[in-house]
């Protein structure tokens, strides 16, 4: 969210110092022209420019030790990222935005580095008020198995002004994620419903969300609640696979064997198929073709489950 912003915006500090140069016709200075080259999509420029520069002195603030890593990042130069990211809190110790950019990127290399999470954490003390902040470092303690953290950091971003659906949509998704690990299901189903209904407001409609509230539901609701939800993401994502299959699994239950398999072979020719929802696509149609009465349909169903056994299943 914020590297984003970084390609895009000038910094304000860069900013005046950018305008008084043109003002006076002087050039501009070595950090201001490197912003304007990563702002025109010249990284490499940029580079070459703001390293230069860091070679005679440290930078006068933050941003161009962020705007290099961005562009680090742009050029796959991920070991660069990081150490000028290192190099800027060494110049600025403790600075929040740094502290949570190198969080952010030693999290993505590693989701259990306790180094991550040491900085995402005084980011968030540092800057209390930055909801990226919050949720970064409630990401972690999601990833690390510290949800009650993971509780609290994303409630106090929630209350926080400024943000946009999207991201009410991954902190609200969090929040219920959490909250079911910590068996508070009142409150994971609010935080899923919100989510859910910021999701069918979305242009883009994001079904994986969406199926975090379905998992959810199986566990907590009743079927005609699954069953409702599923309806509207194959109703907005037709050739999703996992809503599918959780379909054929509903009409198996019932007794339907027909739907089942019609459900069943969707789930077979959609996306977002994994192994095992492969194999329990199968396993479904061998039952339904059994009680169709269709032999050959059921002995190919057959054929494939002996030709593709379960690994998990004991003794495999």
């Amino acid at each position: 969210m914020r590297a984003t912003a970084l390609r895009f915006a000038l910094p304000a500090g860069l900013l005046v110092l950018q305008a008084c140069s043109q003002a006076f016709g002087q050039p501009l200075s070595p950090w201001a022209q490197g912003v304007r080259q990563a702002q025109d999509g010249n990284c490499a420029a940029a580079v070459r420019t703001l390293t230069a520069a860091l070679a005679a002195s440290p930078a006068p603030t933050a941003e161009p030790y962020l705007l290099l890593s961005d562009c680090y990042t742009q050029m796959n130069r991920p070991a660069d990222a990081g150490q000028i990211l290192r190099k800027g809190l060494s110049a600025h110790p403790a600075n929040p935005v740094l502290e949570l950019f190198l969080g952010e990127f030693l999290m993505d290399a590693d989701p259990y580095s306790l180094e991550a999470g040491q900085l995402l954490e005084h980011s968030v003390r540092t800057a209390p008020r930055d909801p990226e902040a919050r949720h970064s470092y409630a990401r972690w303690a999601h990833l690390n198995l510290r949800e009650r953290i993971c509780v609290a950091q994303e409630k106090a971003a929630l209350l926080l002004p400024g943000l946009d659906a999207a991201t009410l949509l991954a902190m609200n998704t969090l929040l219920g994620l959490c909250s079911d690990r910590i068996e508070d299901a009142s409150g994971a189903r609010a935080a899923f419903q919100r989510a859910n209904a910021i999701n069918l407001r979305q242009k883009t409609y994001d079904p994986l969300t969406a199926w975090q509230f379905v998992q959810f539901l199986k566990r907590f609701g009743n079927d005609a609640e699954v069953q409702s939800l599923v309806g509207e993401i194959l109703e907005r994502v037709p050739a999703f696979a996992p809503a599918h299959l959780e379909r054929a699994r509903h009409f198996d239950r019932e007794g339907q064997p027909k739907t089942a398999a019609e459900s069943a072979q969707r789930a077979l020719q959609s996306a977002g198929n994994d192994p095992n929802g492969e194999r329990t696509a199968h396993e479904i149609l061998a039952r339904s073709y059994t009680a169709l009465g269709e032999a050959a349909n059921a002995s190919r169903e057959q054929a494939w489950l002996e030709a593709h056994p379960d690994s998990e299943a004991p003794g495999k």
